[in-house]
């Protein structure tokens, strides 16, 4: 199981898990999750900065440039995460399912739709 969310994506993702309020396993998950993405965004952070301190003469570049950066993915794969990111999943699935008292908004409904997706729950309900 792998994950992408897209750098323009990231700090939405991030302060939506950072807000969930969950104990045991589920929450260490969840902080597992998150801390790996923002290692990730500081990168994407560093290479943000490096694209525009090198095209700042060159408004039309930059902004093709910009625009190609934010809609690429980081990538938080299985492989010792097998049990993170199955965690994180059912966390997802719980917020969404038809008797949920949970309401979201904003950047939150917005995280939790780019989740929603990337766990592919909305072909789980389909099998």
């Amino acid at each position: 199981m792998k994950i992408e969310i897209e750098h323009s994506n990231l700090v939405r993702v991030i302060n939506f898990l950072d807000s969930l309020s969950l104990k045991g396993m589920k929450s260490i998950h969840r902080t597992n999750l998150s801390r790996q993405l923002m290692e990730k965004l500081k990168v994407v952070s560093e290479n943000e900065k490096q694209l525009l301190e090198e095209l700042k003469n060159e408004p039309e570049k930059l902004k093709d440039e910009l625009g190609k950066f934010y809609n690429e993915r980081v990538v938080i794969e299985g492989g010792n995460s097998q049990a993170m990111l199955q965690s994180v999943k059912s966390v997802i699935k719980s917020l969404v399912a038809e008797d949920t008292e949970y309401e979201f908004k904003d950047n939150d409904a917005y995280a939790l739709a780019c989740l929603y997706n990337e766990f592919q729950l909305n072909e789980e309900d389909v099998k």
